[in-house]
């Protein structure tokens, strides 16, 4: 029997609105629309309104969703002025921005192995204020051409200002004209696009031949999501991640999209844990300074939690969150 989400105090605050437009959708791997509840919850990190969230299972091909979802008119709702991912790296203290770069160093060596040698043209889709294309382009060959995009006007100046080639737009309208791209990366962002089976086909028609696809997304499998099935498992992130994968799942999404597999790779996944923290201690009514705590970057906690998952990885369990690289083939 699966466990009732306990009801957040902020349910009994009016400021907060009672209810947002949404829309009811099928599965975006199989086109699926039986499916059984999972996990249901509420917006525990921003309170962008008062409504319970419901996650289903696809009983054909087993994909996580969010149905009904926020109406796409909402974007602007439930991500709100001061979405973490907007000005992360503003946020950052000394200690997560020094490891984090080592971390995306280490990336960066990845990414040339991959592409080879020679001129390439990355493309970063939700870059935010472009803290990855940053350090790609401290890390990596200098010749490079790195352009991003995001849905967030303050967040894409602010890339600008660092230098990247960044525009404001969604993925879905983008039109970069003739040139196409080598690499298009996606981190932690399918899950939060309406339609990412025609995100997938937009990626492909981006793409050169034999380009590579870079997704890291939520993997339903950890630990954690085990743990806090009831609701409060901070990789929901509800109501934004509309659509959550496991490597079985997004592996159909891109065959079907006409890419090849070339590599599953689980990742650390601090932020599902702490987010879930938090969210538990929310629910249990914790003071503000308890709820501080449980910061995302927190070092006290990222350190435990970073052993934990790199010896799960190291026994090969998989983790909270993944990568997947995938090759654009002809059909």
């Amino acid at each position: 029997m699966k466990r009732e989400p306990k009801r957040p105090s902020f349910l009994a605050d009016e400021s907060i609105a009672q209810t947002i437009a949404k829309e009811k959708v099928t599965c975006c791997v199989c086109g699926g629309t039986d499916s059984e509840l999972v996990a249901k919850g509420f917006d525990y990190e921003y309170k962008t309104s008062r409504d319970e969230w419901r996650y289903v299972k696809c009983k054909g091909c087993e994909l996580v969703y969010l149905n009904p979802r926020p109406a796409t008119s909402e974007l602007g709702t439930i991500y709100p002025v001061n979405y973490y991912s907007f000005d992360e790296s503003q946020r950052s203290n000394g200690i997560v921005t020094y490891f984090r770069r080592k971390l995306e160093a280490m990336k960066a060596r990845a990414f040339e192995r991959a592409l080879g040698s020679g001129k390439k043209r990355i493309l970063d889709v939700g870059c935010g204020d472009g803290r990855f294309l940053k350090a790609l382009a401290d890390y990596g060959p200098k010749e490079w051409e790195l352009f991003g995009i995001d849905i967030d006007e303050q967040a894409v100046e602010r890339a600008r200002a660092r230098g990247i080639q960044a525009e404001f737009a969604r993925l879905e309208d983008y039109d970069p004209g003739e040139q196409k791209f080598d690499m298009i990366v996606l981190f932690q962002v399918v899950e939060h696009v309406s339609a990412p089976d025609e995100m997938a086909e937009k990626v492909r028609g981006l793409l050169a031949p034999d380009g590579l696809f870079v997704v890291e997304t939520p993997d339903v499998a950890g630990w954690d999501e085990a743990i806090y099935r009831d609701g409060l498992w901070g990789g929901y992130h509800i109501p934004r991640h509309w659509t959550l994968f496991t490597p079985s799942t997004l592996g159909k999404l891109l065959s079907n999209a006409g890419f090849e597999h070339v590599s599953s790779t689980p990742l650390i996944s601090t932020s599902f844990w702490i987010n879930s923290f938090y969210n538990s201690a929310l629910v249990r009514g914790k003071g503000a300074r308890t709820l501080k705590f449980y910061d995302y970057q927190n070092p006290l906690l990222l350190a435990p939690l970073i052993v934990l998952d790199k010896l799960r990885m190291l026994f090969g369990a998989r983790t909270s969150n993944q990568r997947m690289i995938a090759r654009r083939v002809e059909r």
